[in-house]
């Protein structure tokens, strides 16, 4: 749990520094640059799969950060709703105030994903998002995240995920698990990982994947 509070405790200062509101709204407009190519980059399977799944219109975005996807999916894919799940309340406030026009389509949820997300109650389909974020969890907090998308998670709902993923590895708050260990957990889904990207540090792991409830 020490590197689980730590991993947060850093996550949450990088938003409450000083001139975070502007680097943030920098982040954003990069990221809606160039037809939101940034969702089509190799490590991020989350463009081609919404290309696929495009009767899903509601989301979880996991570890949501100052709101750039949650508000994608409604803006430029006509979610009806997504859930942003995010524990920094300094990152939801700037999320805010780059968006202040309080769509209701997003639901801001203060907390961590292995609460909160037992909690939602979802009817359809759903599409589940991480990037970057089961990485720097250790591997009691991801099972139990995991657990809970499970379920809430109806059938035909859709996990993407830009993290790591191959020979075991394990660091500092970055953790690389292999297909098995997700597969394992989560039985009832059908899981497809991508090799298109590949990571240097470590070798022989990769980036991306995704799996869908069946």
């Amino acid at each position: 749990m020490d590197k689980d509070r730590d991993s947060y405790i850093n996550h949450n200062r990088q938003y409450e520094s000083g001139g975070q509101l502007e680097h943030e709204t920098k982040v954003h407009n990069e990221k809606n640059s160039d037809n939101f190519k940034f969702v089509y980059q190799d490590d991020i399977p989350h463009g081609r799969t919404l290309d696929i799944h495009k009767d899903i219109k509601v989301g979880v975005d996991i570890g949501a950060g100052t709101g750039w996807f949650a508000h994608y999916l409604v803006n430029e894919r006509s979610f009806k709703k997504v859930f942003a799940v995010e524990p920094s309340e300094a990152a939801i406030d700037i999320a805010k105030k780059i968006n202040p026009t309080k769509k209701r389509a997003v639901k801001y949820v203060n907390g961590f994903a292995e609460e909160e997300i037992a909690k939602l109650k979802l009817d359809e389909p759903t599409f589940f998002s991480t990037m970057c974020v089961f990485a720097h969890l250790t591997d009691n907090v991801v099972e139990s995240t995991l657990k809970s998308i499970d379920s809430v998670a109806p059938v035909g709902s859709v996990l993407a995920c830009s993290e790591p993923w191959g020979d075991v590895y394990h660091r500092h708050c970055w953790h690389i698990r292999p297909p098995e260990w997700w597969s394992e957990l989560m039985p009832e889904w059908e899981f497809e990982f991508y090799q298109d990207a590949q990571l240097n540090d470590p070798p022989r792991r990769f980036k991306g994947f995704i799996a869908i409830r069946t």
